[in-house]
């Protein structure tokens, strides 16, 4: 398999290495780190086109970098663990020496925190890039990195980041996509025809020159409310699944990797109280999103409103559940 990565120089290039290493030693780490975070993210053709000798140029030369420098890290945040012990056929051992001794386990893990958050920072950027410049990567575009999330309102880390703060972490919002995913079906496609959400969904963005309110078309208007609306939906749904921390700088992606890594959770009460807050948000967004396109009827030729789906609520009634 053919790596982005190819030699402990190239490595040299995005991480600090302050003694001697044998290529042999970091290799493995290097192709889990691209089969694991790169290569679902941008598909095996563009993948491979990377990998390759061939010279790129313009926005495949700056994506194929920055790839190279989240490999570099990430390859590193997966080989840490190790380096700091001989495994030989007598068993595990720590190295230790006159003038240093083994890295203490708060050290290592404050090291591989760095170098995953630079590893997905390279990727996001990468992505924006790649995102802003879509006909320069026709092949990405045929690939299930790109249109995992087409069918969604919400398809990029900063839209997402632009109605709830997620740190632009590409991480954290692959991990979202299930509640993404959940939302759109209940709270979209359970209200509005398939055609109505096509006309919204694949709407053109208006010129950067132009406000929302002035060079927006009904549909796009409509759009950012409905994004902003997912966005609220599935923070609500994402808080009590216990994969993410919740804090007052915004919603993260639990990372289990590192053991021995404490954060306070919030209160019940807490949670509670931001999980409605997020649902009224939500809620809020999609009524005026919902009066756009019933006033201009003209914009949304196959808008009929279905009725929404009643359900039966379970009462706890503290000894028994009751219908």
């Amino acid at each position: 398999m053919a790596t982005l990565i190819t030699s402990i120089e190239a490595i040299k290039e995005y991480v600090s290495v302050n003694r001697s290493l044998e290529w042999d030693t970091v290799k493995p780490y290097v192709k889990q780190a691209e089969r694991k975070y790169v290569l679902p993210i941008i598909g095996s053709i563009t993948y491979d086109l990377f990998s390759s000798e061939e010279t790129l140029e313009g926005f495949s030369e700056k994506v194929y970098e920055l790839l190279r420098e989240a490999s570099a890290n990430l390859a590193w945040f997966l080989y840490l663990p190790l380096a700091n012990v001989q495994v030989t056929d007598s068993g595990i051992s720590v190295a230790e020496g006159e003038h240093y001794k083994a890295a203490q386990w708060w050290q290592i893990r404050d090291l591989r925190r760095s170098f995953i958050d630079a590893g997905f920072t390279a990727i996001d950027e990468a992505l924006r890039i790649m995102e802003e410049n879509e006909s320069s990567f026709s092949d990405w575009k045929g690939s299930e990195g790109y249109t995992v999330f087409k069918e969604l309102f919400v398809k990029r880390t900063d839209t997402f980041n632009r109605w709830f703060h997620i740190s632009n972490s590409r991480k954290t919002f692959l991990a979202l996509r299930p509640y993404m995913l959940e939302s759109y079906h209940q709270f979209f496609l359970g209200r509005l025809s398939a055609e109505t959400i096509a006309e919204i969904n694949f709407t053109s963005k208006p010129l950067p020159t132009l406000s929302l309110e002035l060079g927006a078309t009904p549909q796009y208007r409509v759009l950012d409310l409905f994004q902003a609306a997912m966005v609220n939906y599935t923070v609500y749904k994402a808080i009590h699944s216990g994969t993410f921390e919740l804090t007052s700088n915004g919603i993260y992606e639990k990372i289990e990797e590192f053991p021995g890594y404490k954060s306070k959770p919030l209160e019940e009460e807490q949670l509670r109280r931001i999980k409605n807050e997020r649902l009224v948000a939500a809620e809020e967004y999609y009524k005026k999103a919902i009066k756009i396109i019933e006033s201009n009827p003209e914009s949304f030729t196959n808008y009929q409103a279905k009725e929404t789906a009643q359900f039966v609520k379970p009462k706890n009634t503290g000894s028994i559940v009751s219908f």
